[in-house]
């Protein structure tokens, strides 16, 4: 009997509109959850897919030691696909002419993920290899050419064997970034390595062993694998491993789509409280005279419970068909923008999304029923009676701890979880207090206006309390919907920094000093936009205030670095641990900022400058000394200023800087970068013919991989943010409904005084112009807060005022609330006082 009742009294509800916005909250949360989760897990497979190309595998088994066959045998066993690399340093000869060069010697397979480019002239125009060099035969860089006074079908001399050159290599995955130390690469095949005789104890190589696979069967080849390695011979890489442009570009992604979706599941559940607050009230007197037929509390727990059942599965189950229709129209969309297939996504997200639309749906409803099934029976006769608030912790513990869990079980991360709840629990405190400051400052200055004002301010005070509440759902709304913008275009507009369309292509390197001007002039006839020629001295650093530093890390290690700005994020204390790249100059170069002590000017006493990052780690100041060791040569030079470089910038940046009359003594060569049209790329032989000892290194494949990336994650962006802004506006719309019955009772008292319908339809918008106004400046000042934190410990942002919002934000709020609040109220305005009597009863 009670379940009939049930399922009548919910297609009753139903067909009132009376769970509309509760279910559209169910709905919503349940619709992001699972789109955004499908999209973020596809996208980013996508990203990380197409970004594996940077190591030529998903994942990369690196060793000092020739790798175990077992290991490899295992791989084969568990579906992936291998292929060897093996990376070491050596001299190449032709005729009279030698040179350093990086033999990387590949097996059949080799690049795994992305592809392998090569032309048939220096410099020309690359296209896809199929398959690798005969063998016999060796695929070169075009600097080589130079270096060796090279033609194609020439022969070039490595260890014991001869090789002929056949193809000129354009772009490699998996050559990495190191202006400083890269030598020419020479590709060869893995089976001749052995004929080199290149290879013997005590060698300083690399062997690499590529693998790509499915997700699943790499995670578990990890869990295999990780015990067995050793940390100080074995490495296990991934692409999201380490600190380069791409790899930050990537984190920098995901950490804006976790984040952005949290806030949009924390609106989603916050809507889904408020309308679950209201419809129990709404249900009051329904109780009530269930209580005066003789139900009991059993029973009327039993028929609400599975009311709220039914409408929960219907939701999710609308939620989940939204939810996946968005993600595939925007993932089509996406992809034929991007002109790729993304991967599929696994059953996660759709258990993720029904535990999200039924833990919202059931926890946030059971205070609320609490309170509903004990309505007093009396109620039919004095409506004033309500359920007791003895118990009222118990909504602050479940409403609290359920978004906590949310956070916790879509972030995967406890402390990221705790930190957005912690803060927010906080700053809801806050924005109580401020709110009510705001509703009583704005309360005495509606009295010195007119009478619609005044009404509207009277009425600000008069629910002090509910409108607190409000002003905190609205200021909470706004000030994620801000965050997500602005955070947004931070994002954008910080990647756009680091790769203007102007940036730098080529790096030139090993410039002789008597090439210096005669490359200057070069430029400068070609038009050809170049940064400073920056002289190149290796030392090392050995001593710190006279206390020697440990060098834990060896020049083995070298192929593994990207960047100098790598080395900063994992060397310790201990030392840098290999060469640096020492220069000098006068003035400070551009794209760096002195943050401690001065630079030199006209002082040609010896010192330094030691870059912030590299400062921090080594726990180097203002003052101390330094101790180098250049070619046998020791000295020792005070600090005199500590810099920030921007390393994002495709420019020559530095460690430590020397005024000139500290190094100049040395030999050095040189370094510089630049900038060539494609239009003119077939110039570079001809172009740099004159200077056989300098190398170049070509940027525009990383440069074109890290654009891609962005646009991708840009697209991302603007979906995740849609999705925000409508829960946050759903969120706006649930607090201006919950609290239309009480404005319905003061519109009967009003319009029975005699009060015009004009009087009270300004005096509504004036009331939620102000809540709004209010709501936007404490969301702005919220935002700025949590902006400054997020952009200093998440996403290593230099944060920044913005203060248009401050003129935006309240502007913004007032327009917002106002429109809703009064669309929401226009047909009580519009019913005259009987209409609106019998409504109420």
């Amino acid at each position: 009997m009670w379940h009939k009742i049930s399922f009548r009294l919910l297609k009753h509800e139903l067909k009132r509109g009376e769970l509309t916005i509760m279910a559209l909250a169910i709905i919503l949360s349940v619709t992001a959850v699972l789109s955004l989760s499908i999209f973020s897990d596809r996208l980013q497979a996508g990203l990380t897919e197409r970004s594996s190309e940077f190591l030529a595998a998903d994942r990369v088994l690196s060793s000092r030691r020739d790798i175990p066959q077992e290991w490899l045998e295992q791989a084969g066993q568990m579906n992936l696909k291998t292929s060897w690399k093996v990376v070491f340093n050596s001299m190449a000869f032709a005729d009279e002419n030698m040179t350093l060069v990086d033999i990387k010697a590949v097996s059949d397979g080799y690049p795994l993920r992305g592809q392998l480019e090569i032309a048939d002239e220096p410099f020309g125009q690359g296209y896809v290899a199929e398959g690798l060099p005969a063998e016999g035969e060796a695929w070169v860089a075009s600097q080589l050419f130079q270096a060796l006074q090279l033609d194609i079908g020439d022969d070039i001399e490595v260890g014991n064997s001869s090789f002929k050159v056949t193809k000129v290599v354009t772009y490699e995955p998996d050559v990495g970034f190191s202006v400083f130390t890269d030598s020419p690469n020479v590709i060869i095949r893995h089976s001749q390595l052995e004929e080199t005789g290149l290879i013997q104890p005590g060698s300083r190589v690399r062997f690499n062993v590529l693998m790509a696979g499915d997700n699943s069967d790499i995670t578990a080849y990890e869990d295999w694998l990780l015990p067995r390695l050793n940390d100080d011979t074995h490495s296990w890489r991934s692409i999201e491993d380490g600190d380069s442009p791409l790899s930050r570009s990537l984190n920098r992604a995901e950490r804006f789509m976790m984040l952005a979706s949290l806030l949009g599941v924390v609106l989603a559940a916050t809507a889904v409280a408020v309308a679950a607050q209201r419809y129990c009230q709404r249900n009051y007197d329904v109780v009530a005279i269930f209580k005066t037929l003789g139900a009991s509390r059993q029973q009327i727990r039993r028929i609400f419970l599975l009311h709220l059942l039914l409408l929960t599965a219907a939701s999710v189950a609308v939620g989940m068909a939204l939810g996946w229709a968005i993600q595939y129209v925007v993932i089509e969309w996406v992809a034929q923008k991007l002109d790729a297939t993304l991967p599929q996504a696994g059953w996660q997200p759709y258990a993720l999304a029904g535990a999200t639309g039924v833990i919202s749906a059931v926890m946030f409803t059971l205070y609320p029923l609490f309170r509903l099934v004990s309505i007093p029976p009396l109620r039919v006769l004095h409506r004033q009676l309500t359920a007791g608030n003895a118990v009222r912790w118990l909504q602050w513990v479940l409403s609290g701890g359920t978004i906590y869990a949310l956070l916790v079980i879509y972030s995967q991360q406890w402390w990221l979880s705790t930190a957005l709840f912690a803060g927010g629990a906080v700053a809801a405190v806050i924005l109580l207090g401020l709110g009510r400051l705001f509703i009583s400052a704005s309360r005495k200055a509606g009295m010195q206006a007119g009478s619609s004002w005044r009404l509207a301010m009277a009425g600000l005070q008069r629910r002090a309390a509910a409108n607190s509440v409000q002003m905190l759902s609205f200021s909470t709304a706004i000030m994620l919907l801000l965050l997500v913008i602005v955070l947004r275009n931070d994002l954008l507009e910080d990647w756009k920094r680091q790769l203007p369309a102007d940036a730098p292509n080529y790096f030139a390197i090993n410039i002789a000093e008597d090439n210096v001007d005669d490359m200057q002039s070069m430029f400068e006839r070609e038009n050809i936009p170049s940064t400073d020629l920056y002289p190149i001295v290796p030392g090392r650093l050995t001593h710190i205030n006279g206390e020697k530093l440990e060098d834990e890390v060896t020049k083995e290690d070298r192929d593994e670095e990207v960047s100098d700005e790598d080395a900063s994020e994992n060397d310790g204390r201990e030392g840098i641990g290999r060469e640096l790249s020492l220069t000098w100059r006068d003035s400070l170069p551009p794209n760096n900022v002195l943050t401690a002590g001065e630079w030199w000017g006209d002082n040609a006493e010896p010192q330094v400058s030691v870059e912030l990052n590299v400062s921090e780690r080594l726990d180097i100041k203002v003052g101390d000394e330094l101790r180098f060791n250049l070619g046998g040569e020791e000295f020792t030079v005070p600090v005199t200023s500590l810099r920030k470089a921007d390393w994002n910038t495709l420019q020559p940046n530095f460690y430590m800087i020397f005024n000139t009359s500290t190094l100049e003594d040395f030999p050095a060569t040189y370094i510089t970068s630049f900038r060539l049209d494609e239009e003119r790329k077939s110039d570079l032989y001809e172009l740099f013919k004159p200077f056989p000892q300098a190398s170049l290194i070509d940027l525009d494949a990383m440069i074109d991989q890290i654009r891609e990336v962005i646009g991708q994650v840009s697209l991302a962006i603007v979906f995740v943010l849609v999705l925000v802004i409508i829960a946050g506006a759903l969120v706006l719309v649930a607090q201006v409904q919950a609290s239309m019955e009480e404005r319905q009772k003061e519109l009967v008292i009003l319009r029975t005084l005699g009060a015009p319908g004009k009087l009270l339809s300004r005096s509504i918008t004036y009331e939620f112009l102000v809540l709004g106004a209010i709501s936007g400046l404490i969301a702005t000042l919220a935002m700025e807060i949590s902006l400054f934190i997020l952009q200093n410990q998440v996403f290593n942002m230099t944060p920044v005022i913005h203060w248009k919002l401050w003129l935006l934000g309240p502007a913004f709020g007032a327009v917002v609330v106002a429109v809703l609040g009064r669309l929401s109220c226009y047909r009580l305005i519009q019913r005259n006082t009987a209409q609106l009597i019998r409504k109420l009863t």
